[in-house]
């Protein structure tokens, strides 16, 4: 059966130094292409290629049809592998690291939604702070980590980055901690108990070190080294929950255990105390298909997340905010706490005195 030429085997053809090679590769006549080549012009209300003489030069505008069609058909080939990847005809595989907050954020959504989609998927993923991370990024031994671009910003030209989201971080301790006694905290006094948190980046550490002579600081990078240092959320959780430890954490990670009033939250806020985190990888080595396909989940999933956390966040402020009362009465059936989320206890600001 003769095979009726496509805009792809025309694309793979021209230019052509012969137009009878082209046709015979194409299984017809040099007639017949001609009259494809016609049929596709028409369609596209333009001249792509004098064919007047033996060989197929395009023109102007066929060289811009080419040139752009060459570059869908490559992405639509590329769709094609990752499709197959994804219905379990390769085995994909992933090897990165993460740092504590991403992982307790977009992390395991991501990943879960690629592995119902193809149960080969390996995952080897490492948990550690953003500085070591960075570290095994240009040692080739991870092909990307997701964590604080703090160190990778340290390395412009040999990684790249691409940010994903930014959370403020809170200040949260046990329920019946002894801050919670109090309705107004300054850093110093939050810090006064021990901080159980991961390595924080140097744009929070100035501050800190400011109100905290005593703290550590990380004389090369400038980064905070906290009394208690940790990688897993799991452990940190645990470890705030027995003891008067003071945690540091976006408000995601701490949604169930604020409703369950085990954990309370610390009311500090300021506008250097937050997240920025994104993926990273050398810039020499383009991330792999899977990759790709994993930062479009890590995305859409951050996406739920940051709408989920713009509506706990707008309940927090509106139940620290004071309510006023136009009666003593009405005044004293105030709540003397609050939730940040649902039901979650706060310790709030005290009322303004009248």
């Amino acid at each position: 059966m003769v095979k009726k030429p496509s805009l792809l085997d025309l694309i793979g053809l021209v230019p052509t130094p012969d137009l009878l090679r082209a046709a015979n590769a194409l299984g017809v006549g040099p007639d017949a292409l001609k009259k494809r080549i016609l049929s596709l012009e028409s369609a596209l209300g333009m001249k792509l290629v004098d064919t007047a003489a033996r060989a197929l030069k395009p023109g102007e505008a066929g060289r811009l049809v080419i040139d752009h069609a060459s570059r869908i058909f490559s992405q639509a080939r590329d769709l094609t592998r990752d499709l197959e990847e994804l219905a379990g005809l390769q085995a994909p595989e992933l090897h990165f690291g993460t740092d504590m907050f991403a992982a307790e954020l977009p992390l395991g959504a991501a990943l879960g939604r690629m592995a119902s989609a193809n149960s080969r998927l390996r995952v080897h993923a490492i948990s550690d702070d953003f500085e070591h991370l960075a570290r095994e990024v240009l040692a080739g031994k991870l092909e990307f980590a997701i964590a604080d671009t703090t160190s990778a910003e340290r390395h412009p030209t040999k990684l790249a980055i691409e940010p994903v989201a930014e959370h403020r971080l809170f200040f949260f301790a046990r329920h019946g901690h002894p801050l919670t006694a109090e309705k107004e905290h300054t850093l110093e006094q939050i810090l006064g108990f021990a901080l159980v948190a991961p390595r924080l980046p140097q744009r929070i550490a100035g501050h800190i070190a400011k109100s905290v002579p005593q703290a550590r600081i990380d004389r090369e990078t400038g980064d905070l080294i906290p009394n208690l240092m940790l990688d897993a959320f799991a452990v940190a959780r645990h470890l705030v929950l027995g003891g008067d430890a003071v945690g540091l954490a976006p408000l995601g990670a701490l949604e169930n255990d604020l409703r369950a009033r085990k954990l309370v939250l610390i009311p500090f806020t300021a506008p250097w105390l937050h997240l920025n985190y994104g993926l990273f990888y050398l810039r020499k080595r383009a991330l792999s298909r899977v990759a790709q396909l994993f930062m479009t989940q890590l995305r859409q999933v951050e996406a739920t997340i940051q709408a989920s956390e713009q509506r706990a966040l707008a309940r927090l402020d509106v139940r620290r905010r004071p309510r006023r009362s136009t009666s003593r009465k009405s005044a004293s059936r105030q709540p003397s706490t609050s939730s940040a989320v649902a039901a979650a206890p706060v310790a709030r600001r005290s009322r303004p005195r009248k």
